[in-house]
Parts: structure tokens; C-alpha cells; sequence
């Protein structure tokens, strides 16, 4: 039986993260003072440590860095998705930058593997980010 969906707990720092999820973007953090990008969201730049930050849109488009297949059933909520894959995504703007996400895709994951952002509405305030494989035009 599966149980209800996980839904992430935003904090002060985090909170415009989620929401922009739940808006269909992916939104981080971005330095006024030093032009570097942020993630995970926190009060002070990771570059220069100044607090001129703001949520700026990225393209949200990467590559996949490194991924783990779970089998395993850990939580209810998850249930109905084993087996799964989270990837951890660097993304085009910044690539000191690693975000993690579900794959949504049955191709073969890689190393390399292009990917752009599917973010999912999980409730008003909170979307989480999902990864599909990036279509070539």
C-alpha cells in the first residue's frame, strides 16, 4: 500500500525555491555584487559572502553528473516510483553547481547525459524538481 506523497518542508531560505517549483520554473539564487549563482539556498552569497541575493530563473538545462537507482522501498510515499533514479545535475549556468532531482525518462542514464528541468506542483507552495531527457532540436 503507499502511503501519502513526500513533500519537502521549506525553511526561510529555501521557501522561494519550492514555490518556484510549484510554478513550473527552477529558480536559484543569484549574486548582485559577484554575478555567481547560489545553490543550496542560504542568507549569504557562496562566492563572495555578500547578501545581495535574488531568485533568478536559469535555463535549467545540464548534464548528469553522477546518479543512484533505488530499489529499495524507504519510505511509503516513494512506494508506487521504486525502482527509481535521483541524478544529480550540473547545470548550464554555473558547473560548481549540483542539483539533485528524479529522473523522469526511460533512457539509459549516463554520465554526460543531457537533461532539463520538469518541475511537478506537488501543492501551492511546494514543486519538486523532477529531470527528463533533453529533446535535440
Amino acid at each position: 500500500m503507499a502511503g501519502a506523497p513526500i513533500v519537502p518542508v521549506p525553511d526561510r531560505d529555501s521557501a522561494p525555491y519550492w514555490t518556484a517549483l510549484a510554478e513550473g520554473r527552477l529558480d536559484l539564487q543569484h549574486c548582485s555584487d559577484c554575478g555567481r549563482w547560489t545553490w543550496p539556498a542560504r542568507p549569504i552569497c557562496s562566492g563572495c559572502q555578500g547578501e545581495q541575493l535574488a531568485w533568478d530563473p536559469v535555463a535549467g538545462t545540464g548534464e548528469v553528473h553522477s546518479w543512484v537507482v533505488t530499489h529499495q522501498v524507504y519510505a511509503p510515499g516513494l512506494a508506487a516510483l521504486v525502482p527509481y533514479t535521483t541524478v544529480l545535475v550540473r547545470i548550464d549556468e554555473q558547473d560548481d553547481i549540483l542539483i539533485p532531482g528524479l529522473l523522469v525518462s526511460d533512457m539509459e542514464v549516463h554520465q554526460g547525459l543531457r537533461v532539463r528541468a520538469a518541475p511537478e506542483r506537488l501543492t501551492d507552495a511546494v514543486g519538486q524538481l523532477n529531470w527528463e531527457t533533453e529533446v535535440k532540436r
